[in-house]
């Protein structure tokens, strides 16, 4: 994201912590959903897709 306008925060996705980033226009960008078992990250999802991503119920930017 080196050089854009993307904000982003930390969120609960589906039970799991995860990041959202947002476009200057309020649209999501990006969503990492992280699996964390015994304490480390197993597992991270990520969602770049825009039709996929309209279609999340995602907090608002901040």
């Amino acid at each position: 994201m080196a050089g854009s306008a993307a904000r982003g925060r930390a969120a609960t996705v589906d039970g799991h912590p995860g990041v959202i980033s947002w476009n200057e226009d309020g649209t999501p960008r990006s969503l990492l959903a992280f699996t964390v078992t015994e304490g480390l990250i197993t597992e991270i999802t990520a969602v770049v897709d825009p039709a996929e991503l309209a279609l999340m119920d995602l907090p608002d930017p901040v």
